[in-house]
């Protein structure tokens, strides 16, 4: 009994996967973290990093929405692989317990599994988040910020879609479908 148990579970992706849940968990936290700044500190933040890009970049003008914008899309590009990965290890750990050997498969490969989950948690998040600024001092939720949070999201769980089927290509492999 337990050498089977041995051979059914990888400690690698055991370890892994702990490794980049605690990774989306973190992230989860600062945004929210990041969320929880009052409108005036948020501000604040958003100016100190326009001053930055104006000092590093030659002088270029930026506007101090379009920093704040570029920062929804960049956090929530990150939760995105995050979680991504997170859902990848997970389902690696146990090959008797992973999507392929799950009765009911409504998506056809663990990819497109991994990547809708990702994408579920991280639209999720993206509400929660703009939920919880509705309770910040100066801050409001807001459902554009939710749509901007979704641009991230989507652009990079598609990016790692491409990746993903070039690397199959070139080491002469193809997705296992589930029909």
């Amino acid at each position: 009994m337990q050498d089977k148990e041995i051979k059914d579970y990888s400690k690698f992706y055991l370890v892994m996967s702990i490794l980049f849940w605690f990774m989306t968990a973190v992230c989860v936290i600062l945004i929210f973290s990041f969320s929880s700044d009052t409108g005036s500190e948020s501000s604040a933040l958003s100016m100190k990093i326009v001053a930055a890009i104006r000092e590093y970049l030659f002088g270029m003008e930026v506007s101090e929405i379009l920093v704040r914008k570029a920062a929804h899309i960049i956090e929530f590009s990150i939760l995105s692989v995050l979680t991504f990965l997170s859902f990848y290890c997970t389902n690696k750990i146990s090959v008797e317990t992973s999507y392929a050997e799950s009765a009911m498969k409504i998506l056809k490969s663990d990819n497109e599994m991994n990547i809708g989950m990702a994408m579920w948690f991280s639209v999720l998040v993206a509400i929660f988040d703009e939920y919880h600024q509705l309770f910040v001092y100066g801050r409001s939720g807001s459902i554009a910020d939710v749509g901007i949070d979704c641009i991230g999201i989507v652009v990079m769980l598609l990016m790692i879609r491409i990746i993903f089927s070039i690397h199959l290509r070139r080491i002469g492999k193809e997705e296992v479908r589930y029909e």
